[in-house]
């Protein structure tokens, strides 16, 4: 179980200042008001349309509990989700062929 409260917030273009400040104070402020000390600290999630990594990074201090993720509108295909799980296990294959090759 993850013990936490976990904040969600929806925007359909690039996440703004805005955005992220405003799911700062929420988080912040449900960690003083709800949470218990028994509880771990909440965790804001902030999906867009799109998204902008480099408003997100200079945004958000690093320890900060808030994450940024594009959504998407629809759901894969069964088989464009089954070649995405077959070239990322190709690259992880890759990957240990490379660690074990050093």
């Amino acid at each position: 179980m993850l013990r936490c409260y976990v904040l969600t917030g929806l925007t359909r273009g690039e996440p703004t200042h805005q955005h992220l400040g405003e799911m700062q104070m929420y988080v912040y402020s449900f960690d003083r008001y709800v949470k218990t000390d028994a509880e771990l600290p909440t965790v804001g999630i902030v999906l867009c349309g799109s998204t902008n990594d480099a408003v997100a990074e200079l945004t958000l201090s690093q320890d900060a509990n808030i994450y940024v993720s594009q959504y998407q509108p629809h759901l894969l295909s069964k088989q464009k989700l089954k070649a995405q799980l077959e070239s990322i296990q190709q690259e992880l294959g890759g990957l240990r062929e490379i660690a074990t090759d050093g």
